[in-house]
């Protein structure tokens, strides 16, 4: 559960709720206190200057102990409605299996976004959930958490799916203000069948204790000759996560995730970079879709089930 939120603060952040941004020194960097965010290096993962993404690039992934590799790629730049987008394409052992066509302009504002937040979790990861878990564990009634979900849907423009038998592709156009408008229909939306009471969650206050009792750090290391920063959260009673990213590296950062439990019997695993390069990515999706689906088409007949219902 740790290392899925921890994945998560990178990728999205969870916002604020309602409590004050953690105190910034004088070029703005967050500034920690406390025990569990003092970290090797002082450094700031919001600090890396990652690659801008260009065709070519490609990055592929596997399991330690598996054969099965994950690979994605940029593999072509298109117009999409003024905006200047990316086709990244998704291959699962050599097959294309799907591709998305992105702004990487704003897929960059998410991405800095969750540096920012990855920032404040390490300086004191107790107080960041304490402060930003709301009181029903619901997140989507975080308006800052909503913007951020709305930003990344705003950057994605097209999906082409490859199913088997079929290329499918789905046209987004119009879906973020549809969305936008089902929302303000009905603020309640998001809230239907997903809240929980954090202070009564068992598996949840397990977790904050895990959180308590574990210390974190952040260093500087060298993963198969890429230099990396590598964050660390250890718990003298379960285990030892680590996860190494790295501005070196094209797409994404991440070069390594670990997780080493110490017992044994349960499990545990490594999700590492097996290759990547700058050049040579090869489109596997150049003929013509057999459909076309307006996603916000669908989308306005699914609204009607969110209306608010008459008392």
């Amino acid at each position: 559960m740790m290392l899925a939120l921890i994945l998560a603060i990178f990728a999205f952040g969870c916002g604020e709720q309602g409590s004050d941004p953690a105190p910034a020194d004088e070029n703005g960097e967050t500034v920690g206190n406390g025990n569990n965010g003092e970290t090797d290096n002082g450094g700031d993962i919001s600090s890396l200057e990652y690659t801008a993404p260009e065709v070519g690039q490609w990055i592929a992934y596997g399991v330690e102990g598996e054969d099965s590799e994950f690979k994605l790629s940029v593999v072509a730049a298109e117009d999409y409605q003024g905006a200047a987008s990316l086709w990244y394409q998704i291959e699962v052992d050599g097959e294309a299996v799907a591709q998305v066509l992105i702004d990487p302009a704003l897929l960059q504002t998410v991405t800095d976004l969750g540096a920012a937040y990855m920032d404040e979790f390490i300086a004191d990861p107790v107080a960041y959930i304490e402060e930003n878990m709301p009181e029903n564990g619901n997140f989507m009634e975080n308006e800052e958490a909503v913007a951020n979900m709305m930003t990344f849907l705003r950057a994605v423009k097209q999906v082409k799916i490859n199913d088997g038998t079929q290329l499918m592709l789905l046209d987004m156009a119009g879906v973020p203000e549809l969305v936008e408008q089902m929302i303000a229909d009905n603020p309640e939306m998001f809230s239907q069948n997903m809240d929980f009471n954090p202070s009564e969650d068992p598996e949840f206050q397990e977790f904050m204790t895990e959180l308590e009792n574990a210390e974190f750090g952040v260093e500087e290391v060298t993963i198969d000759g890429v230099n990396c920063m590598q964050f660390t959260a250890s718990n003298p009673e379960k285990g030892t996560i680590q996860i190494a990213i790295s501005d070196e590296l094209p797409i994404i950062p991440l070069m390594e995730a670990r997780v080493t439990p110490n017992d044994p019997a349960e499990d545990g695993g490594v999700v590492m970079v097996t290759g990547f390069g700058f050049e040579g990515a090869e489109n596997l999706m150049t003929q013509t879709p057999d459909q076309v689906i307006p996603v916000a088409m669908m989308l306005q007949g699914m609204a009607s089930q969110f209306q608010p219902q008459p008392q």
